[in-house]
């Protein structure tokens, strides 16, 4: 009855007014607090050893303004362009501060809306005569909303809001019978690829989607290395460019000591998706208990 109270203590509290001070004032404490409410094991932030453990640690002692540069979803493509990948890059045809101020006509006729400064907030496009005002509304809500305060991830609350439109990756028809592309999320630890969740029927809402892990060299499935493998398992065939996307993968970790990269690959092209420090803000169910062992003990910490 007692864990019940608190949890339902810790619910309102991170839902509530004051949970944004919190944050602000004292980092370690919104950090000790939201981990209680999430998971049910102690943290130890002087002695981390899982993954996520780890997340939390560089939560409070990492590099948040070069995360809130790479997380920024323009300011990233602009840094990676610099450095001669822009041929990973899905095009950006514009930002803009509020949805009143996007310009459909010099739009393509499919695309993708998205925030800048956000998860969850990205519109698939197919036929720009069919966006409603009820989704553009759906894009303002979430340029107030300051996403990071409730998951406590400040860096994300330190990036412009802005709406984006992007390049349209795949074809309008191939949405028509798929929920997503198959996304590759590689785990990589400064410069060193271990494994990649491949998600494949993802909904926007990332809540719901069938995914699956497998080692990056050699490329073979583990099941054992999720806390829930889906049934039936279906083994997926190694992309053909699969080295490519490896070192490309590797490329973008150098110098973090961890960082999940994502990309995709469609007709052969490898797309940078975005580069994210703090997967599912430290609190990832879905890895097994020895998983989270193995990839923590790869986050070498200053």
């Amino acid at each position: 009855m007692s864990n019940l109270i608190e949890h339902l203590y810790l619910k309102a509290l991170v839902a509530s007014p004051r949970w944004r001070n919190i944050v602000d004032s004292d980092l370690r404490r919104a950090v000790e607090l939201f981990w209680r409410y999430k998971m049910p094991t102690p943290l130890d932030l002087d002695h981390p050893v899982t993954l996520n453990e780890k997340i939390q640690w560089l939560k409070l002692h990492g590099p948040a303004d070069l995360w809130s540069m790479l997380s920024d979803k323009v300011r990233m493509k602009e840094m990676l362009a610099e450095q001669g990948l822009e041929q990973y890059l899905p095009q950006t045809y514009g930002s803009w501060n509020r949805s009143a101020d996007i310009d459909l006509e010099t739009l393509p006729d499919s695309f993708v809306l998205k925030c800048t400064h956000d998860c969850g907030s990205a519109i698939v496009v197919k036929d720009k005569r069919q966006l409603t005002d009820k989704e553009l509304r759906r894009l303002d809500r979430a340029l107030r909303r300051p996403f990071g305060y409730r998951t406590v991830e400040p860096h994300y609350l330190r990036i412009p809001r802005l709406i984006m439109a992007e390049e349209l990756i795949g074809t309008p028809e191939y949405f028509a019978s798929h929920l997503s592309l198959t996304d590759y999320k590689f785990w990589c630890f400064d410069g060193h690829a271990e494994v990649c969740l491949v998600c494949t029927d993802r909904h926007i809402s990332h809540r719901k989607a069938v995914k699956e892990l497998y080692s990056v060299r050699p490329w073979r499935p583990l099941p054992e290395g999720l806390a829930h493998p889906p049934t039936p398992w279906v083994d997926l065939e190694q992309p053909a460019n699969w080295d490519e996307m490896v070192a490309l993968a590797e490329r973008l970790s150098v110098g973090h000591p961890q960082v999940r990269v994502d990309l995709y690959n469609v007709d052969g092209r490898i797309y940078i998706g975005e580069l994210t420090f703090t997967a599912s803000s430290g609190i990832m169910r879905s890895l097994s208990d020895d998983m989270q062992r193995r990839l923590g003990g790869m986050v070498k910490l200053p």
